[in-house]
């Protein structure tokens, strides 16, 4: 679903307002797709999360709901941090305002986000720590799961262990394959800040032993299945609550 575009006042730079407004729709749209709800490694515009988008002059509103109103406060609160973050830093833009709907944190989600407060200090009787352990629990789950993807995409080649596979031979290859191109950049998004040359890691960024080669594999099948599971029944939430 693609979300409702915004009205903005007449283009200073010479082009029509209606052409201004697309482009800038377009700019923002892009930006939120960046903004992945942080335990399914999906987009929050390929799940359906956008609701609106409005833009007047350098202003923009962005109204998003969750499958459903008990989604959990710290999820929310990251993907709406998140957000405004990312269409903050569109050179055009000068302000911007993110609106949850119909969850049980909204009113405190929304005022915290527009105030740039914390999740700590938002929710002072409740929050423990803020957020920053619990993401980076979820990049790690990411990180395996894209891993998984990559695996499962490359072709069959008897004796060739990946493994024992550099960055800059998987690189190759993905060059070579159009189906690799695409699971392939969105791993090394995230293998090239832990290092090293090895192409497959550990979520640690360490080597894989042979010998723990198989249960490796298990656990990143493992992380894959029950973050493809948790997709599915997201989507199947939203497009019950939209029908």
């Amino acid at each position: 679903m693609r979300p409702n575009d915004g009205v903005a006042s007449p283009a200073q730079d010479g082009r029509a307002p209606g052409i201004l407004t697309a482009t800038r729709t377009a700019e923002v749209v892009d930006r939120l797709g960046e903004i992945r709800d942080p335990e399914l490694d999906e987009p929050v515009t390929a799940m359906g999360f956008i609701q609106a988008i409005e833009i007047v002059d350098g202003k923009v509103g962005v109204t998003f709901q969750l499958p459903t109103a008990w989604c959990a406060a710290n999820f929310a609160f990251l993907m709406a941090v998140d957000m405004k973050a990312a269409v903050r830093a569109l050179p055009w833009v000068t302000t911007v305002e993110i609106v949850l709907l119909e969850h049980f944190a909204a009113r405190r989600i929304n005022e915290a986000v527009g105030q740039d407060l914390s999740f700590v200090e938002a929710f002072p009787q409740k929050a423990e720590a803020e957020l920053d352990r619990l993401r980076h629990t979820f990049v790690e789950k990411a990180f395996l799961a894209r891993q998984h993807a990559v695996l499962e995409s490359l072709p069959n080649r008897p004796g060739d262990e990946p493994a024992n596979w550099t960055i800059a031979e998987l690189e190759g290859l993905a060059r070579q394959s159009r189906a690799l191109a695409e699971p392939v950049t969105r791993y090394l998004a995230l293998r090239r800040p832990l290092g090293g040359t090895s192409a497959f890691v550990n979520a640690r960024g360490e080597a894989v032993a042979p010998s723990g080669w198989p249960a490796h594999r298990r656990d990143l099948r493992r992380t894959a299945m029950t973050m493809a599971a948790n997709a599915e029944h997201c989507r199947v939430l939203a497009s019950a609550r939209l029908a």
